[in-house]
């Protein structure tokens, strides 16, 4: 009897690891998606401020010039 005590120890040590391995995948792609998500948000971020300190370093635009009122007419 020892031997099959031994081997269903086995076999449930194996179900047991198989268990912890699909654990530690469904882990490891969670870790992926955020990775990913979190690439994706530094890049916009880093797009934001591109795109402000282009703004600010260019000079402000000149407001736009008023007609000038015909000065024979009254």
């Amino acid at each position: 009897m020892s031997f099959w005590t031994d081997a269903l120890r086995a076999l449930q040590q194996v179900a047991l690891l198989q268990h912890k391995v699909d654990q530690a995948l469904t882990t490891a792609e969670e870790a992926r998606r955020h990775s990913i998500e979190t690439r994706e948000r530094v890049i916009r971020l880093e797009t934001l401020i591109d795109i402000a300190m282009k703004r600010s370093a260019a000079p402000p635009p000149a407001p736009p010039a008023l007609p000038e009122s015909p000065s024979g007419t009254s």
